[in-house]
C-alpha cells in the first residue's frame, strides 16, 4: 500500500513512462516533467542492472536544456547500495527520482525492503514526483508484472508473473510494452489474476503522469491501453491448465493518446 499522507500533504505524481524507440519525445517529456516540479529541480535517476544509457543521456540532455538544476545518476549493484549513505541522500535531496531498468525484478530485488524503497514511499507522500522509465515503470505499483513473457493478444496461463512492487500505488498494474508491441495478452492475464486494478500498457515515447489527484493524463506519441476490469464476467482462470489460453469477459478497454485523461478513482475518461 502507499505510504500514509499527512493531513496536510498531497502525494506527488507518479509517471509510467514507455521505452524511447527514437521519435524525439524526450522534449515533450522533460517539459512535462520539470512542469511538476520546482524551480531548477535536482533529479536524481536510479539504474539498476546493465541498460543502454543512450535513452538516459537523451532524457538528462533535455531536463538540462529546459532548465533542471542538476541531474545525478545512482547506481544500484547490491542491496548495500540500498543502504548507502549517498544514495538516501541523493533521493532525499531530489526534487524528481526517476527509477531505470531493464527488468522490474532486478530493481525490486534490489531495493525491497530497504532504507532506499521507505524513502522513496515516504519522498512521494510527502510530494515528490517519481518516475518509472522503460521496465522501472512495472515497479511503480503494488502488484509488479514481473515476467517478460510472450508477445500476443491472447493471455495464456504461465505467461506472466506477479510480484511484489515499490507498492507507490496500488491503483494499476502497468505493462511498459503496451498494445503496439503487441503485449496486451500480457496484461490481460495479469488482470485475470487480479481484476482489482486497472492495466495500463504503454506504447513507446509515451508516458502516464498520475497525479495526486488520481486523475492520469498522457504525454507522448503513442498511446496508452486502458482496461478496466471491474465489471469482469465468467472466466476459466481457476480451471485453465498450463499454457491453456485464458478466457475473461466483459471487460472495459479505453486508448488514451497525447492529452487525454482519465479519474483512476471514478473511472471514467473527462
Amino acid at each position: 500500500m502507499p505510504a500514509r499522507l499527512a493531513p496536510d500533504q498531497s502525494r506527488g505524481h507518479l509517471i509510467a513512462i514507455g521505452v524511447f524507440a527514437g521519435l524525439d519525445g524526450e522534449q515533450r517529456l522533460a517539459r512535462r516533467l520539470l512542469s511538476i516540479c520546482s524551480q531548477r529541480a535536482q533529479i536524481s535517476f536510479l539504474v539498476a542492472g546493465e541498460l543502454d544509457m543512450r535513452a538516459l543521456d537523451e532524457v538528462e540532455t533535455a531536463l538540462l536544456a529546459l532548465g533542471a538544476g542538476g541531474v545525478r545518476r545512482v547506481h544500484l549493484a547490491s542491496r548495500a547500495d540500498a543502504e548507502r549513505p549517498e544514495t538516501l541522500g541523493a533521493i532525499e535531496n531530489a526534487d524528481l527520482v526517476v527509477l531505470a531498468t531493464i527488468h522490474p525484478l532486478k530493481l525490486t530485488t534490489l531495493i525491497g525492503g530497504t532504507s532506499l524503497a521507505k524513502l522513496l514511499r515516504r519522498r512521494n507522500a510527502d510530494g515528490t514526483p517519481i518516475a518509472g522509465l522503460g521496465a522501472g515503470a512495472a515497479a511503480l505499483t503494488e502488484h509488479m508484472l514481473a515476467s517478460t513473457g510472450e508477445a500476443g493478444s491472447t493471455p495464456r496461463m504461465g505467461a506472466i508473473t506477479l510480484a511484489p512492487g515499490l507498492g507507490l500505488t496500488n491503483r494499476v498494474v502497468i505493462d511498459q510494452g503496451g498494445a503496439a508491441s503487441d503485449r496486451i495478452g500480457r496484461l490481460l492475464g495479469a488482470l485475470a489474476l487480479n481484476p482489482f486494478a486497472l492495466g495500463l500498457g504503454l506504447d513507446a515515447d509515451t508516458a502516464a503522469f498520475i497525479g495526486p489527484d488520481n486523475v492520469l493524463e498522457v504525454v507522448g506519441h503513442g498511446g496508452v491501453t486502458l482496461v478496466d476490469p471491474s465489471d469482469v464476467g465468467p472466466t476459466n482462470i481457476t480451471e485453465a491448465g498450463p499454457q491453456a489460453p485464458i478466457s475473461i469477459t466483459n471487460l472495459h478497454l479505453h486508448v488514451l493518446v497525447h492529452g487525454t485523461r482519465y479519474d483512476l478513482d471514478f473511472r471514467r475518461p473527462l
